[in-house]
């Protein structure tokens, strides 16, 4: 990884060695890891999502039973079970490890993106417009007591909530600390945050012009950033869901993920896929971008993609990181000791300020 500028006047220079992960044969639509993160998952447009190791890459096996685009995939809290988001309105739910399908959920439209809360008891998927008299819904599930008849006629949701404007719909989304409340980013460029229990709205901003792409928290759930098609990258808190910082880029940005080992954010994006068949690799901007978390200067990039990055994520650990393209690749990188010893580029100055206040409330940093 070369770095494209210097922070405190210290420049980072790594060699990254990716392991190459080709399981797909058609776009990359979402990458997870675990809650271990000994598991990555993935999942593409060619109706067969995907399990690998983490460390080594190798692919475990593929979940099957789909009648379309694999959009979302999340895996539960203890790994037991995989929930998918099917472009034929169909969202599933798989055990993790032999890859049996355990019940089915029909939508109206084509279901978008799914979430697993902090529990195995409970459940989101946010689904399209299937006409225009139909609103794009945002449902919440209880898993089911009788599996055999979730499986035969589909189970139920316990909430519906109803995505507002025309035309809009819920394209990513994420629970709360202790499933407190949903956040959901829309393709309008609003951000909402529901309660589970109700469906009630408890707040929603415009924090973005253009779609929201992803939204992801880092590991505490003491912030969550969003990517978005209008080409920046924010930072939000969200109790207040106040914009914390921004990291602007000149591309549509489609996925961004928080490191829990620096204070670093990596985004991923490039030039529409619709425009990459009229321009070479270089011009179409398709490298992971690394920036500082508090700074917002951006002082890194890894390329090798021929494609724009659809999604990116992080290792619990931030230890290594992985990025899913157009071209249906999937490029996973371990850090190697020039990054995972790297200074985190904040001042002394601010570091002594910030244990001297942490030992006046009696914490020893």
């Amino acid at each position: 990884m070369a770095a494209t500028g210097s922070l405190q006047g210290v420049k980072l220079k790594s060699l990254l060695q990716p392991i190459m992960l080709q399981g797909h044969e058609r776009s990359i639509t979402k990458i997870k890891y675990n809650r271990d993160g000994d598991f990555l998952f993935s999942s593409s447009k060619d109706k067969s999502p995907c399990i690998w190791y983490a460390d080594t890459g190798e692919r475990l096996g593929t979940y099957e039973n789909h009648g379309g685009t694999v959009w979302d995939i999340d895996p539960s809290w203890d790994s037991k079970y995989v929930l998918t988001a099917c472009a034929d309105a169909v969202a599933r739910v798989f055990m993790c490890t032999t890859g049996e399908l355990l019940f089915r959920m029909p939508h109206r439209g084509a279901v978008r993106c799914v979430a697993w809360s902090e529990s195995n008891n409970t459940f989101a998927t946010a689904s399209d417009q299937f006409t225009s008299r139909d609103p794009a819904l945002v449902s919440i599930f209880d898993f089911p007591t009788d599996m055999t008849d979730a499986l035969e006629n589909g189970h139920l949701p316990r909430v519906e909530i109803e995505i507002e404007g025309t035309m809009n719909k819920a394209t990513c989304m994420a629970w709360g600390p202790a499933n407190s409340f949903l956040a959901v980013g829309h393709d309008n460029g609003t951000l909402a945050k529901f309660c589970p229990k109700t469906g009630e709205c408890l707040a929603m901003i415009q924090p973005h012009t253009m779609r929201i792409n992803t939204l992801n928290f880092n590991g505490e759930k003491t912030l969550f950033i969003t990517a978005s098609a209008d080409t920046d990258a924010k930072l939000f808190d969200p109790e207040t869901l106040e914009v914390l910082k921004v990291y602007g880029t000149d591309r549509p940005v489609n996925g961004a993920v928080l490191s829990d080992l620096h204070p670093h954010v990596i985004l991923g994006g490039g030039q529409d896929a619709m425009k990459v068949t009229t321009t070479k690799s270089s011009a179409g901007k398709f490298e992971s971008r690394f920036y500082h978390s508090i700074y917002a200067q951006e002082f890194g990039r890894v390329g090798g993609h021929f494609g724009p990055i659809n999604s990116i994520a992080i290792h619990p650990t931030g230890r290594s990181y992985t990025s899913g393209a157009e071209d249906g690749f999937m490029r996973m990188h371990h850090f190697d000791p020039a990054y995972l010893n790297m200074s985190d580029m904040i001042p002394r100055e601010s570091k002594q300020d910030a244990q001297e206040a942490l030992k006046e409330v009696g914490i020893q940093a």
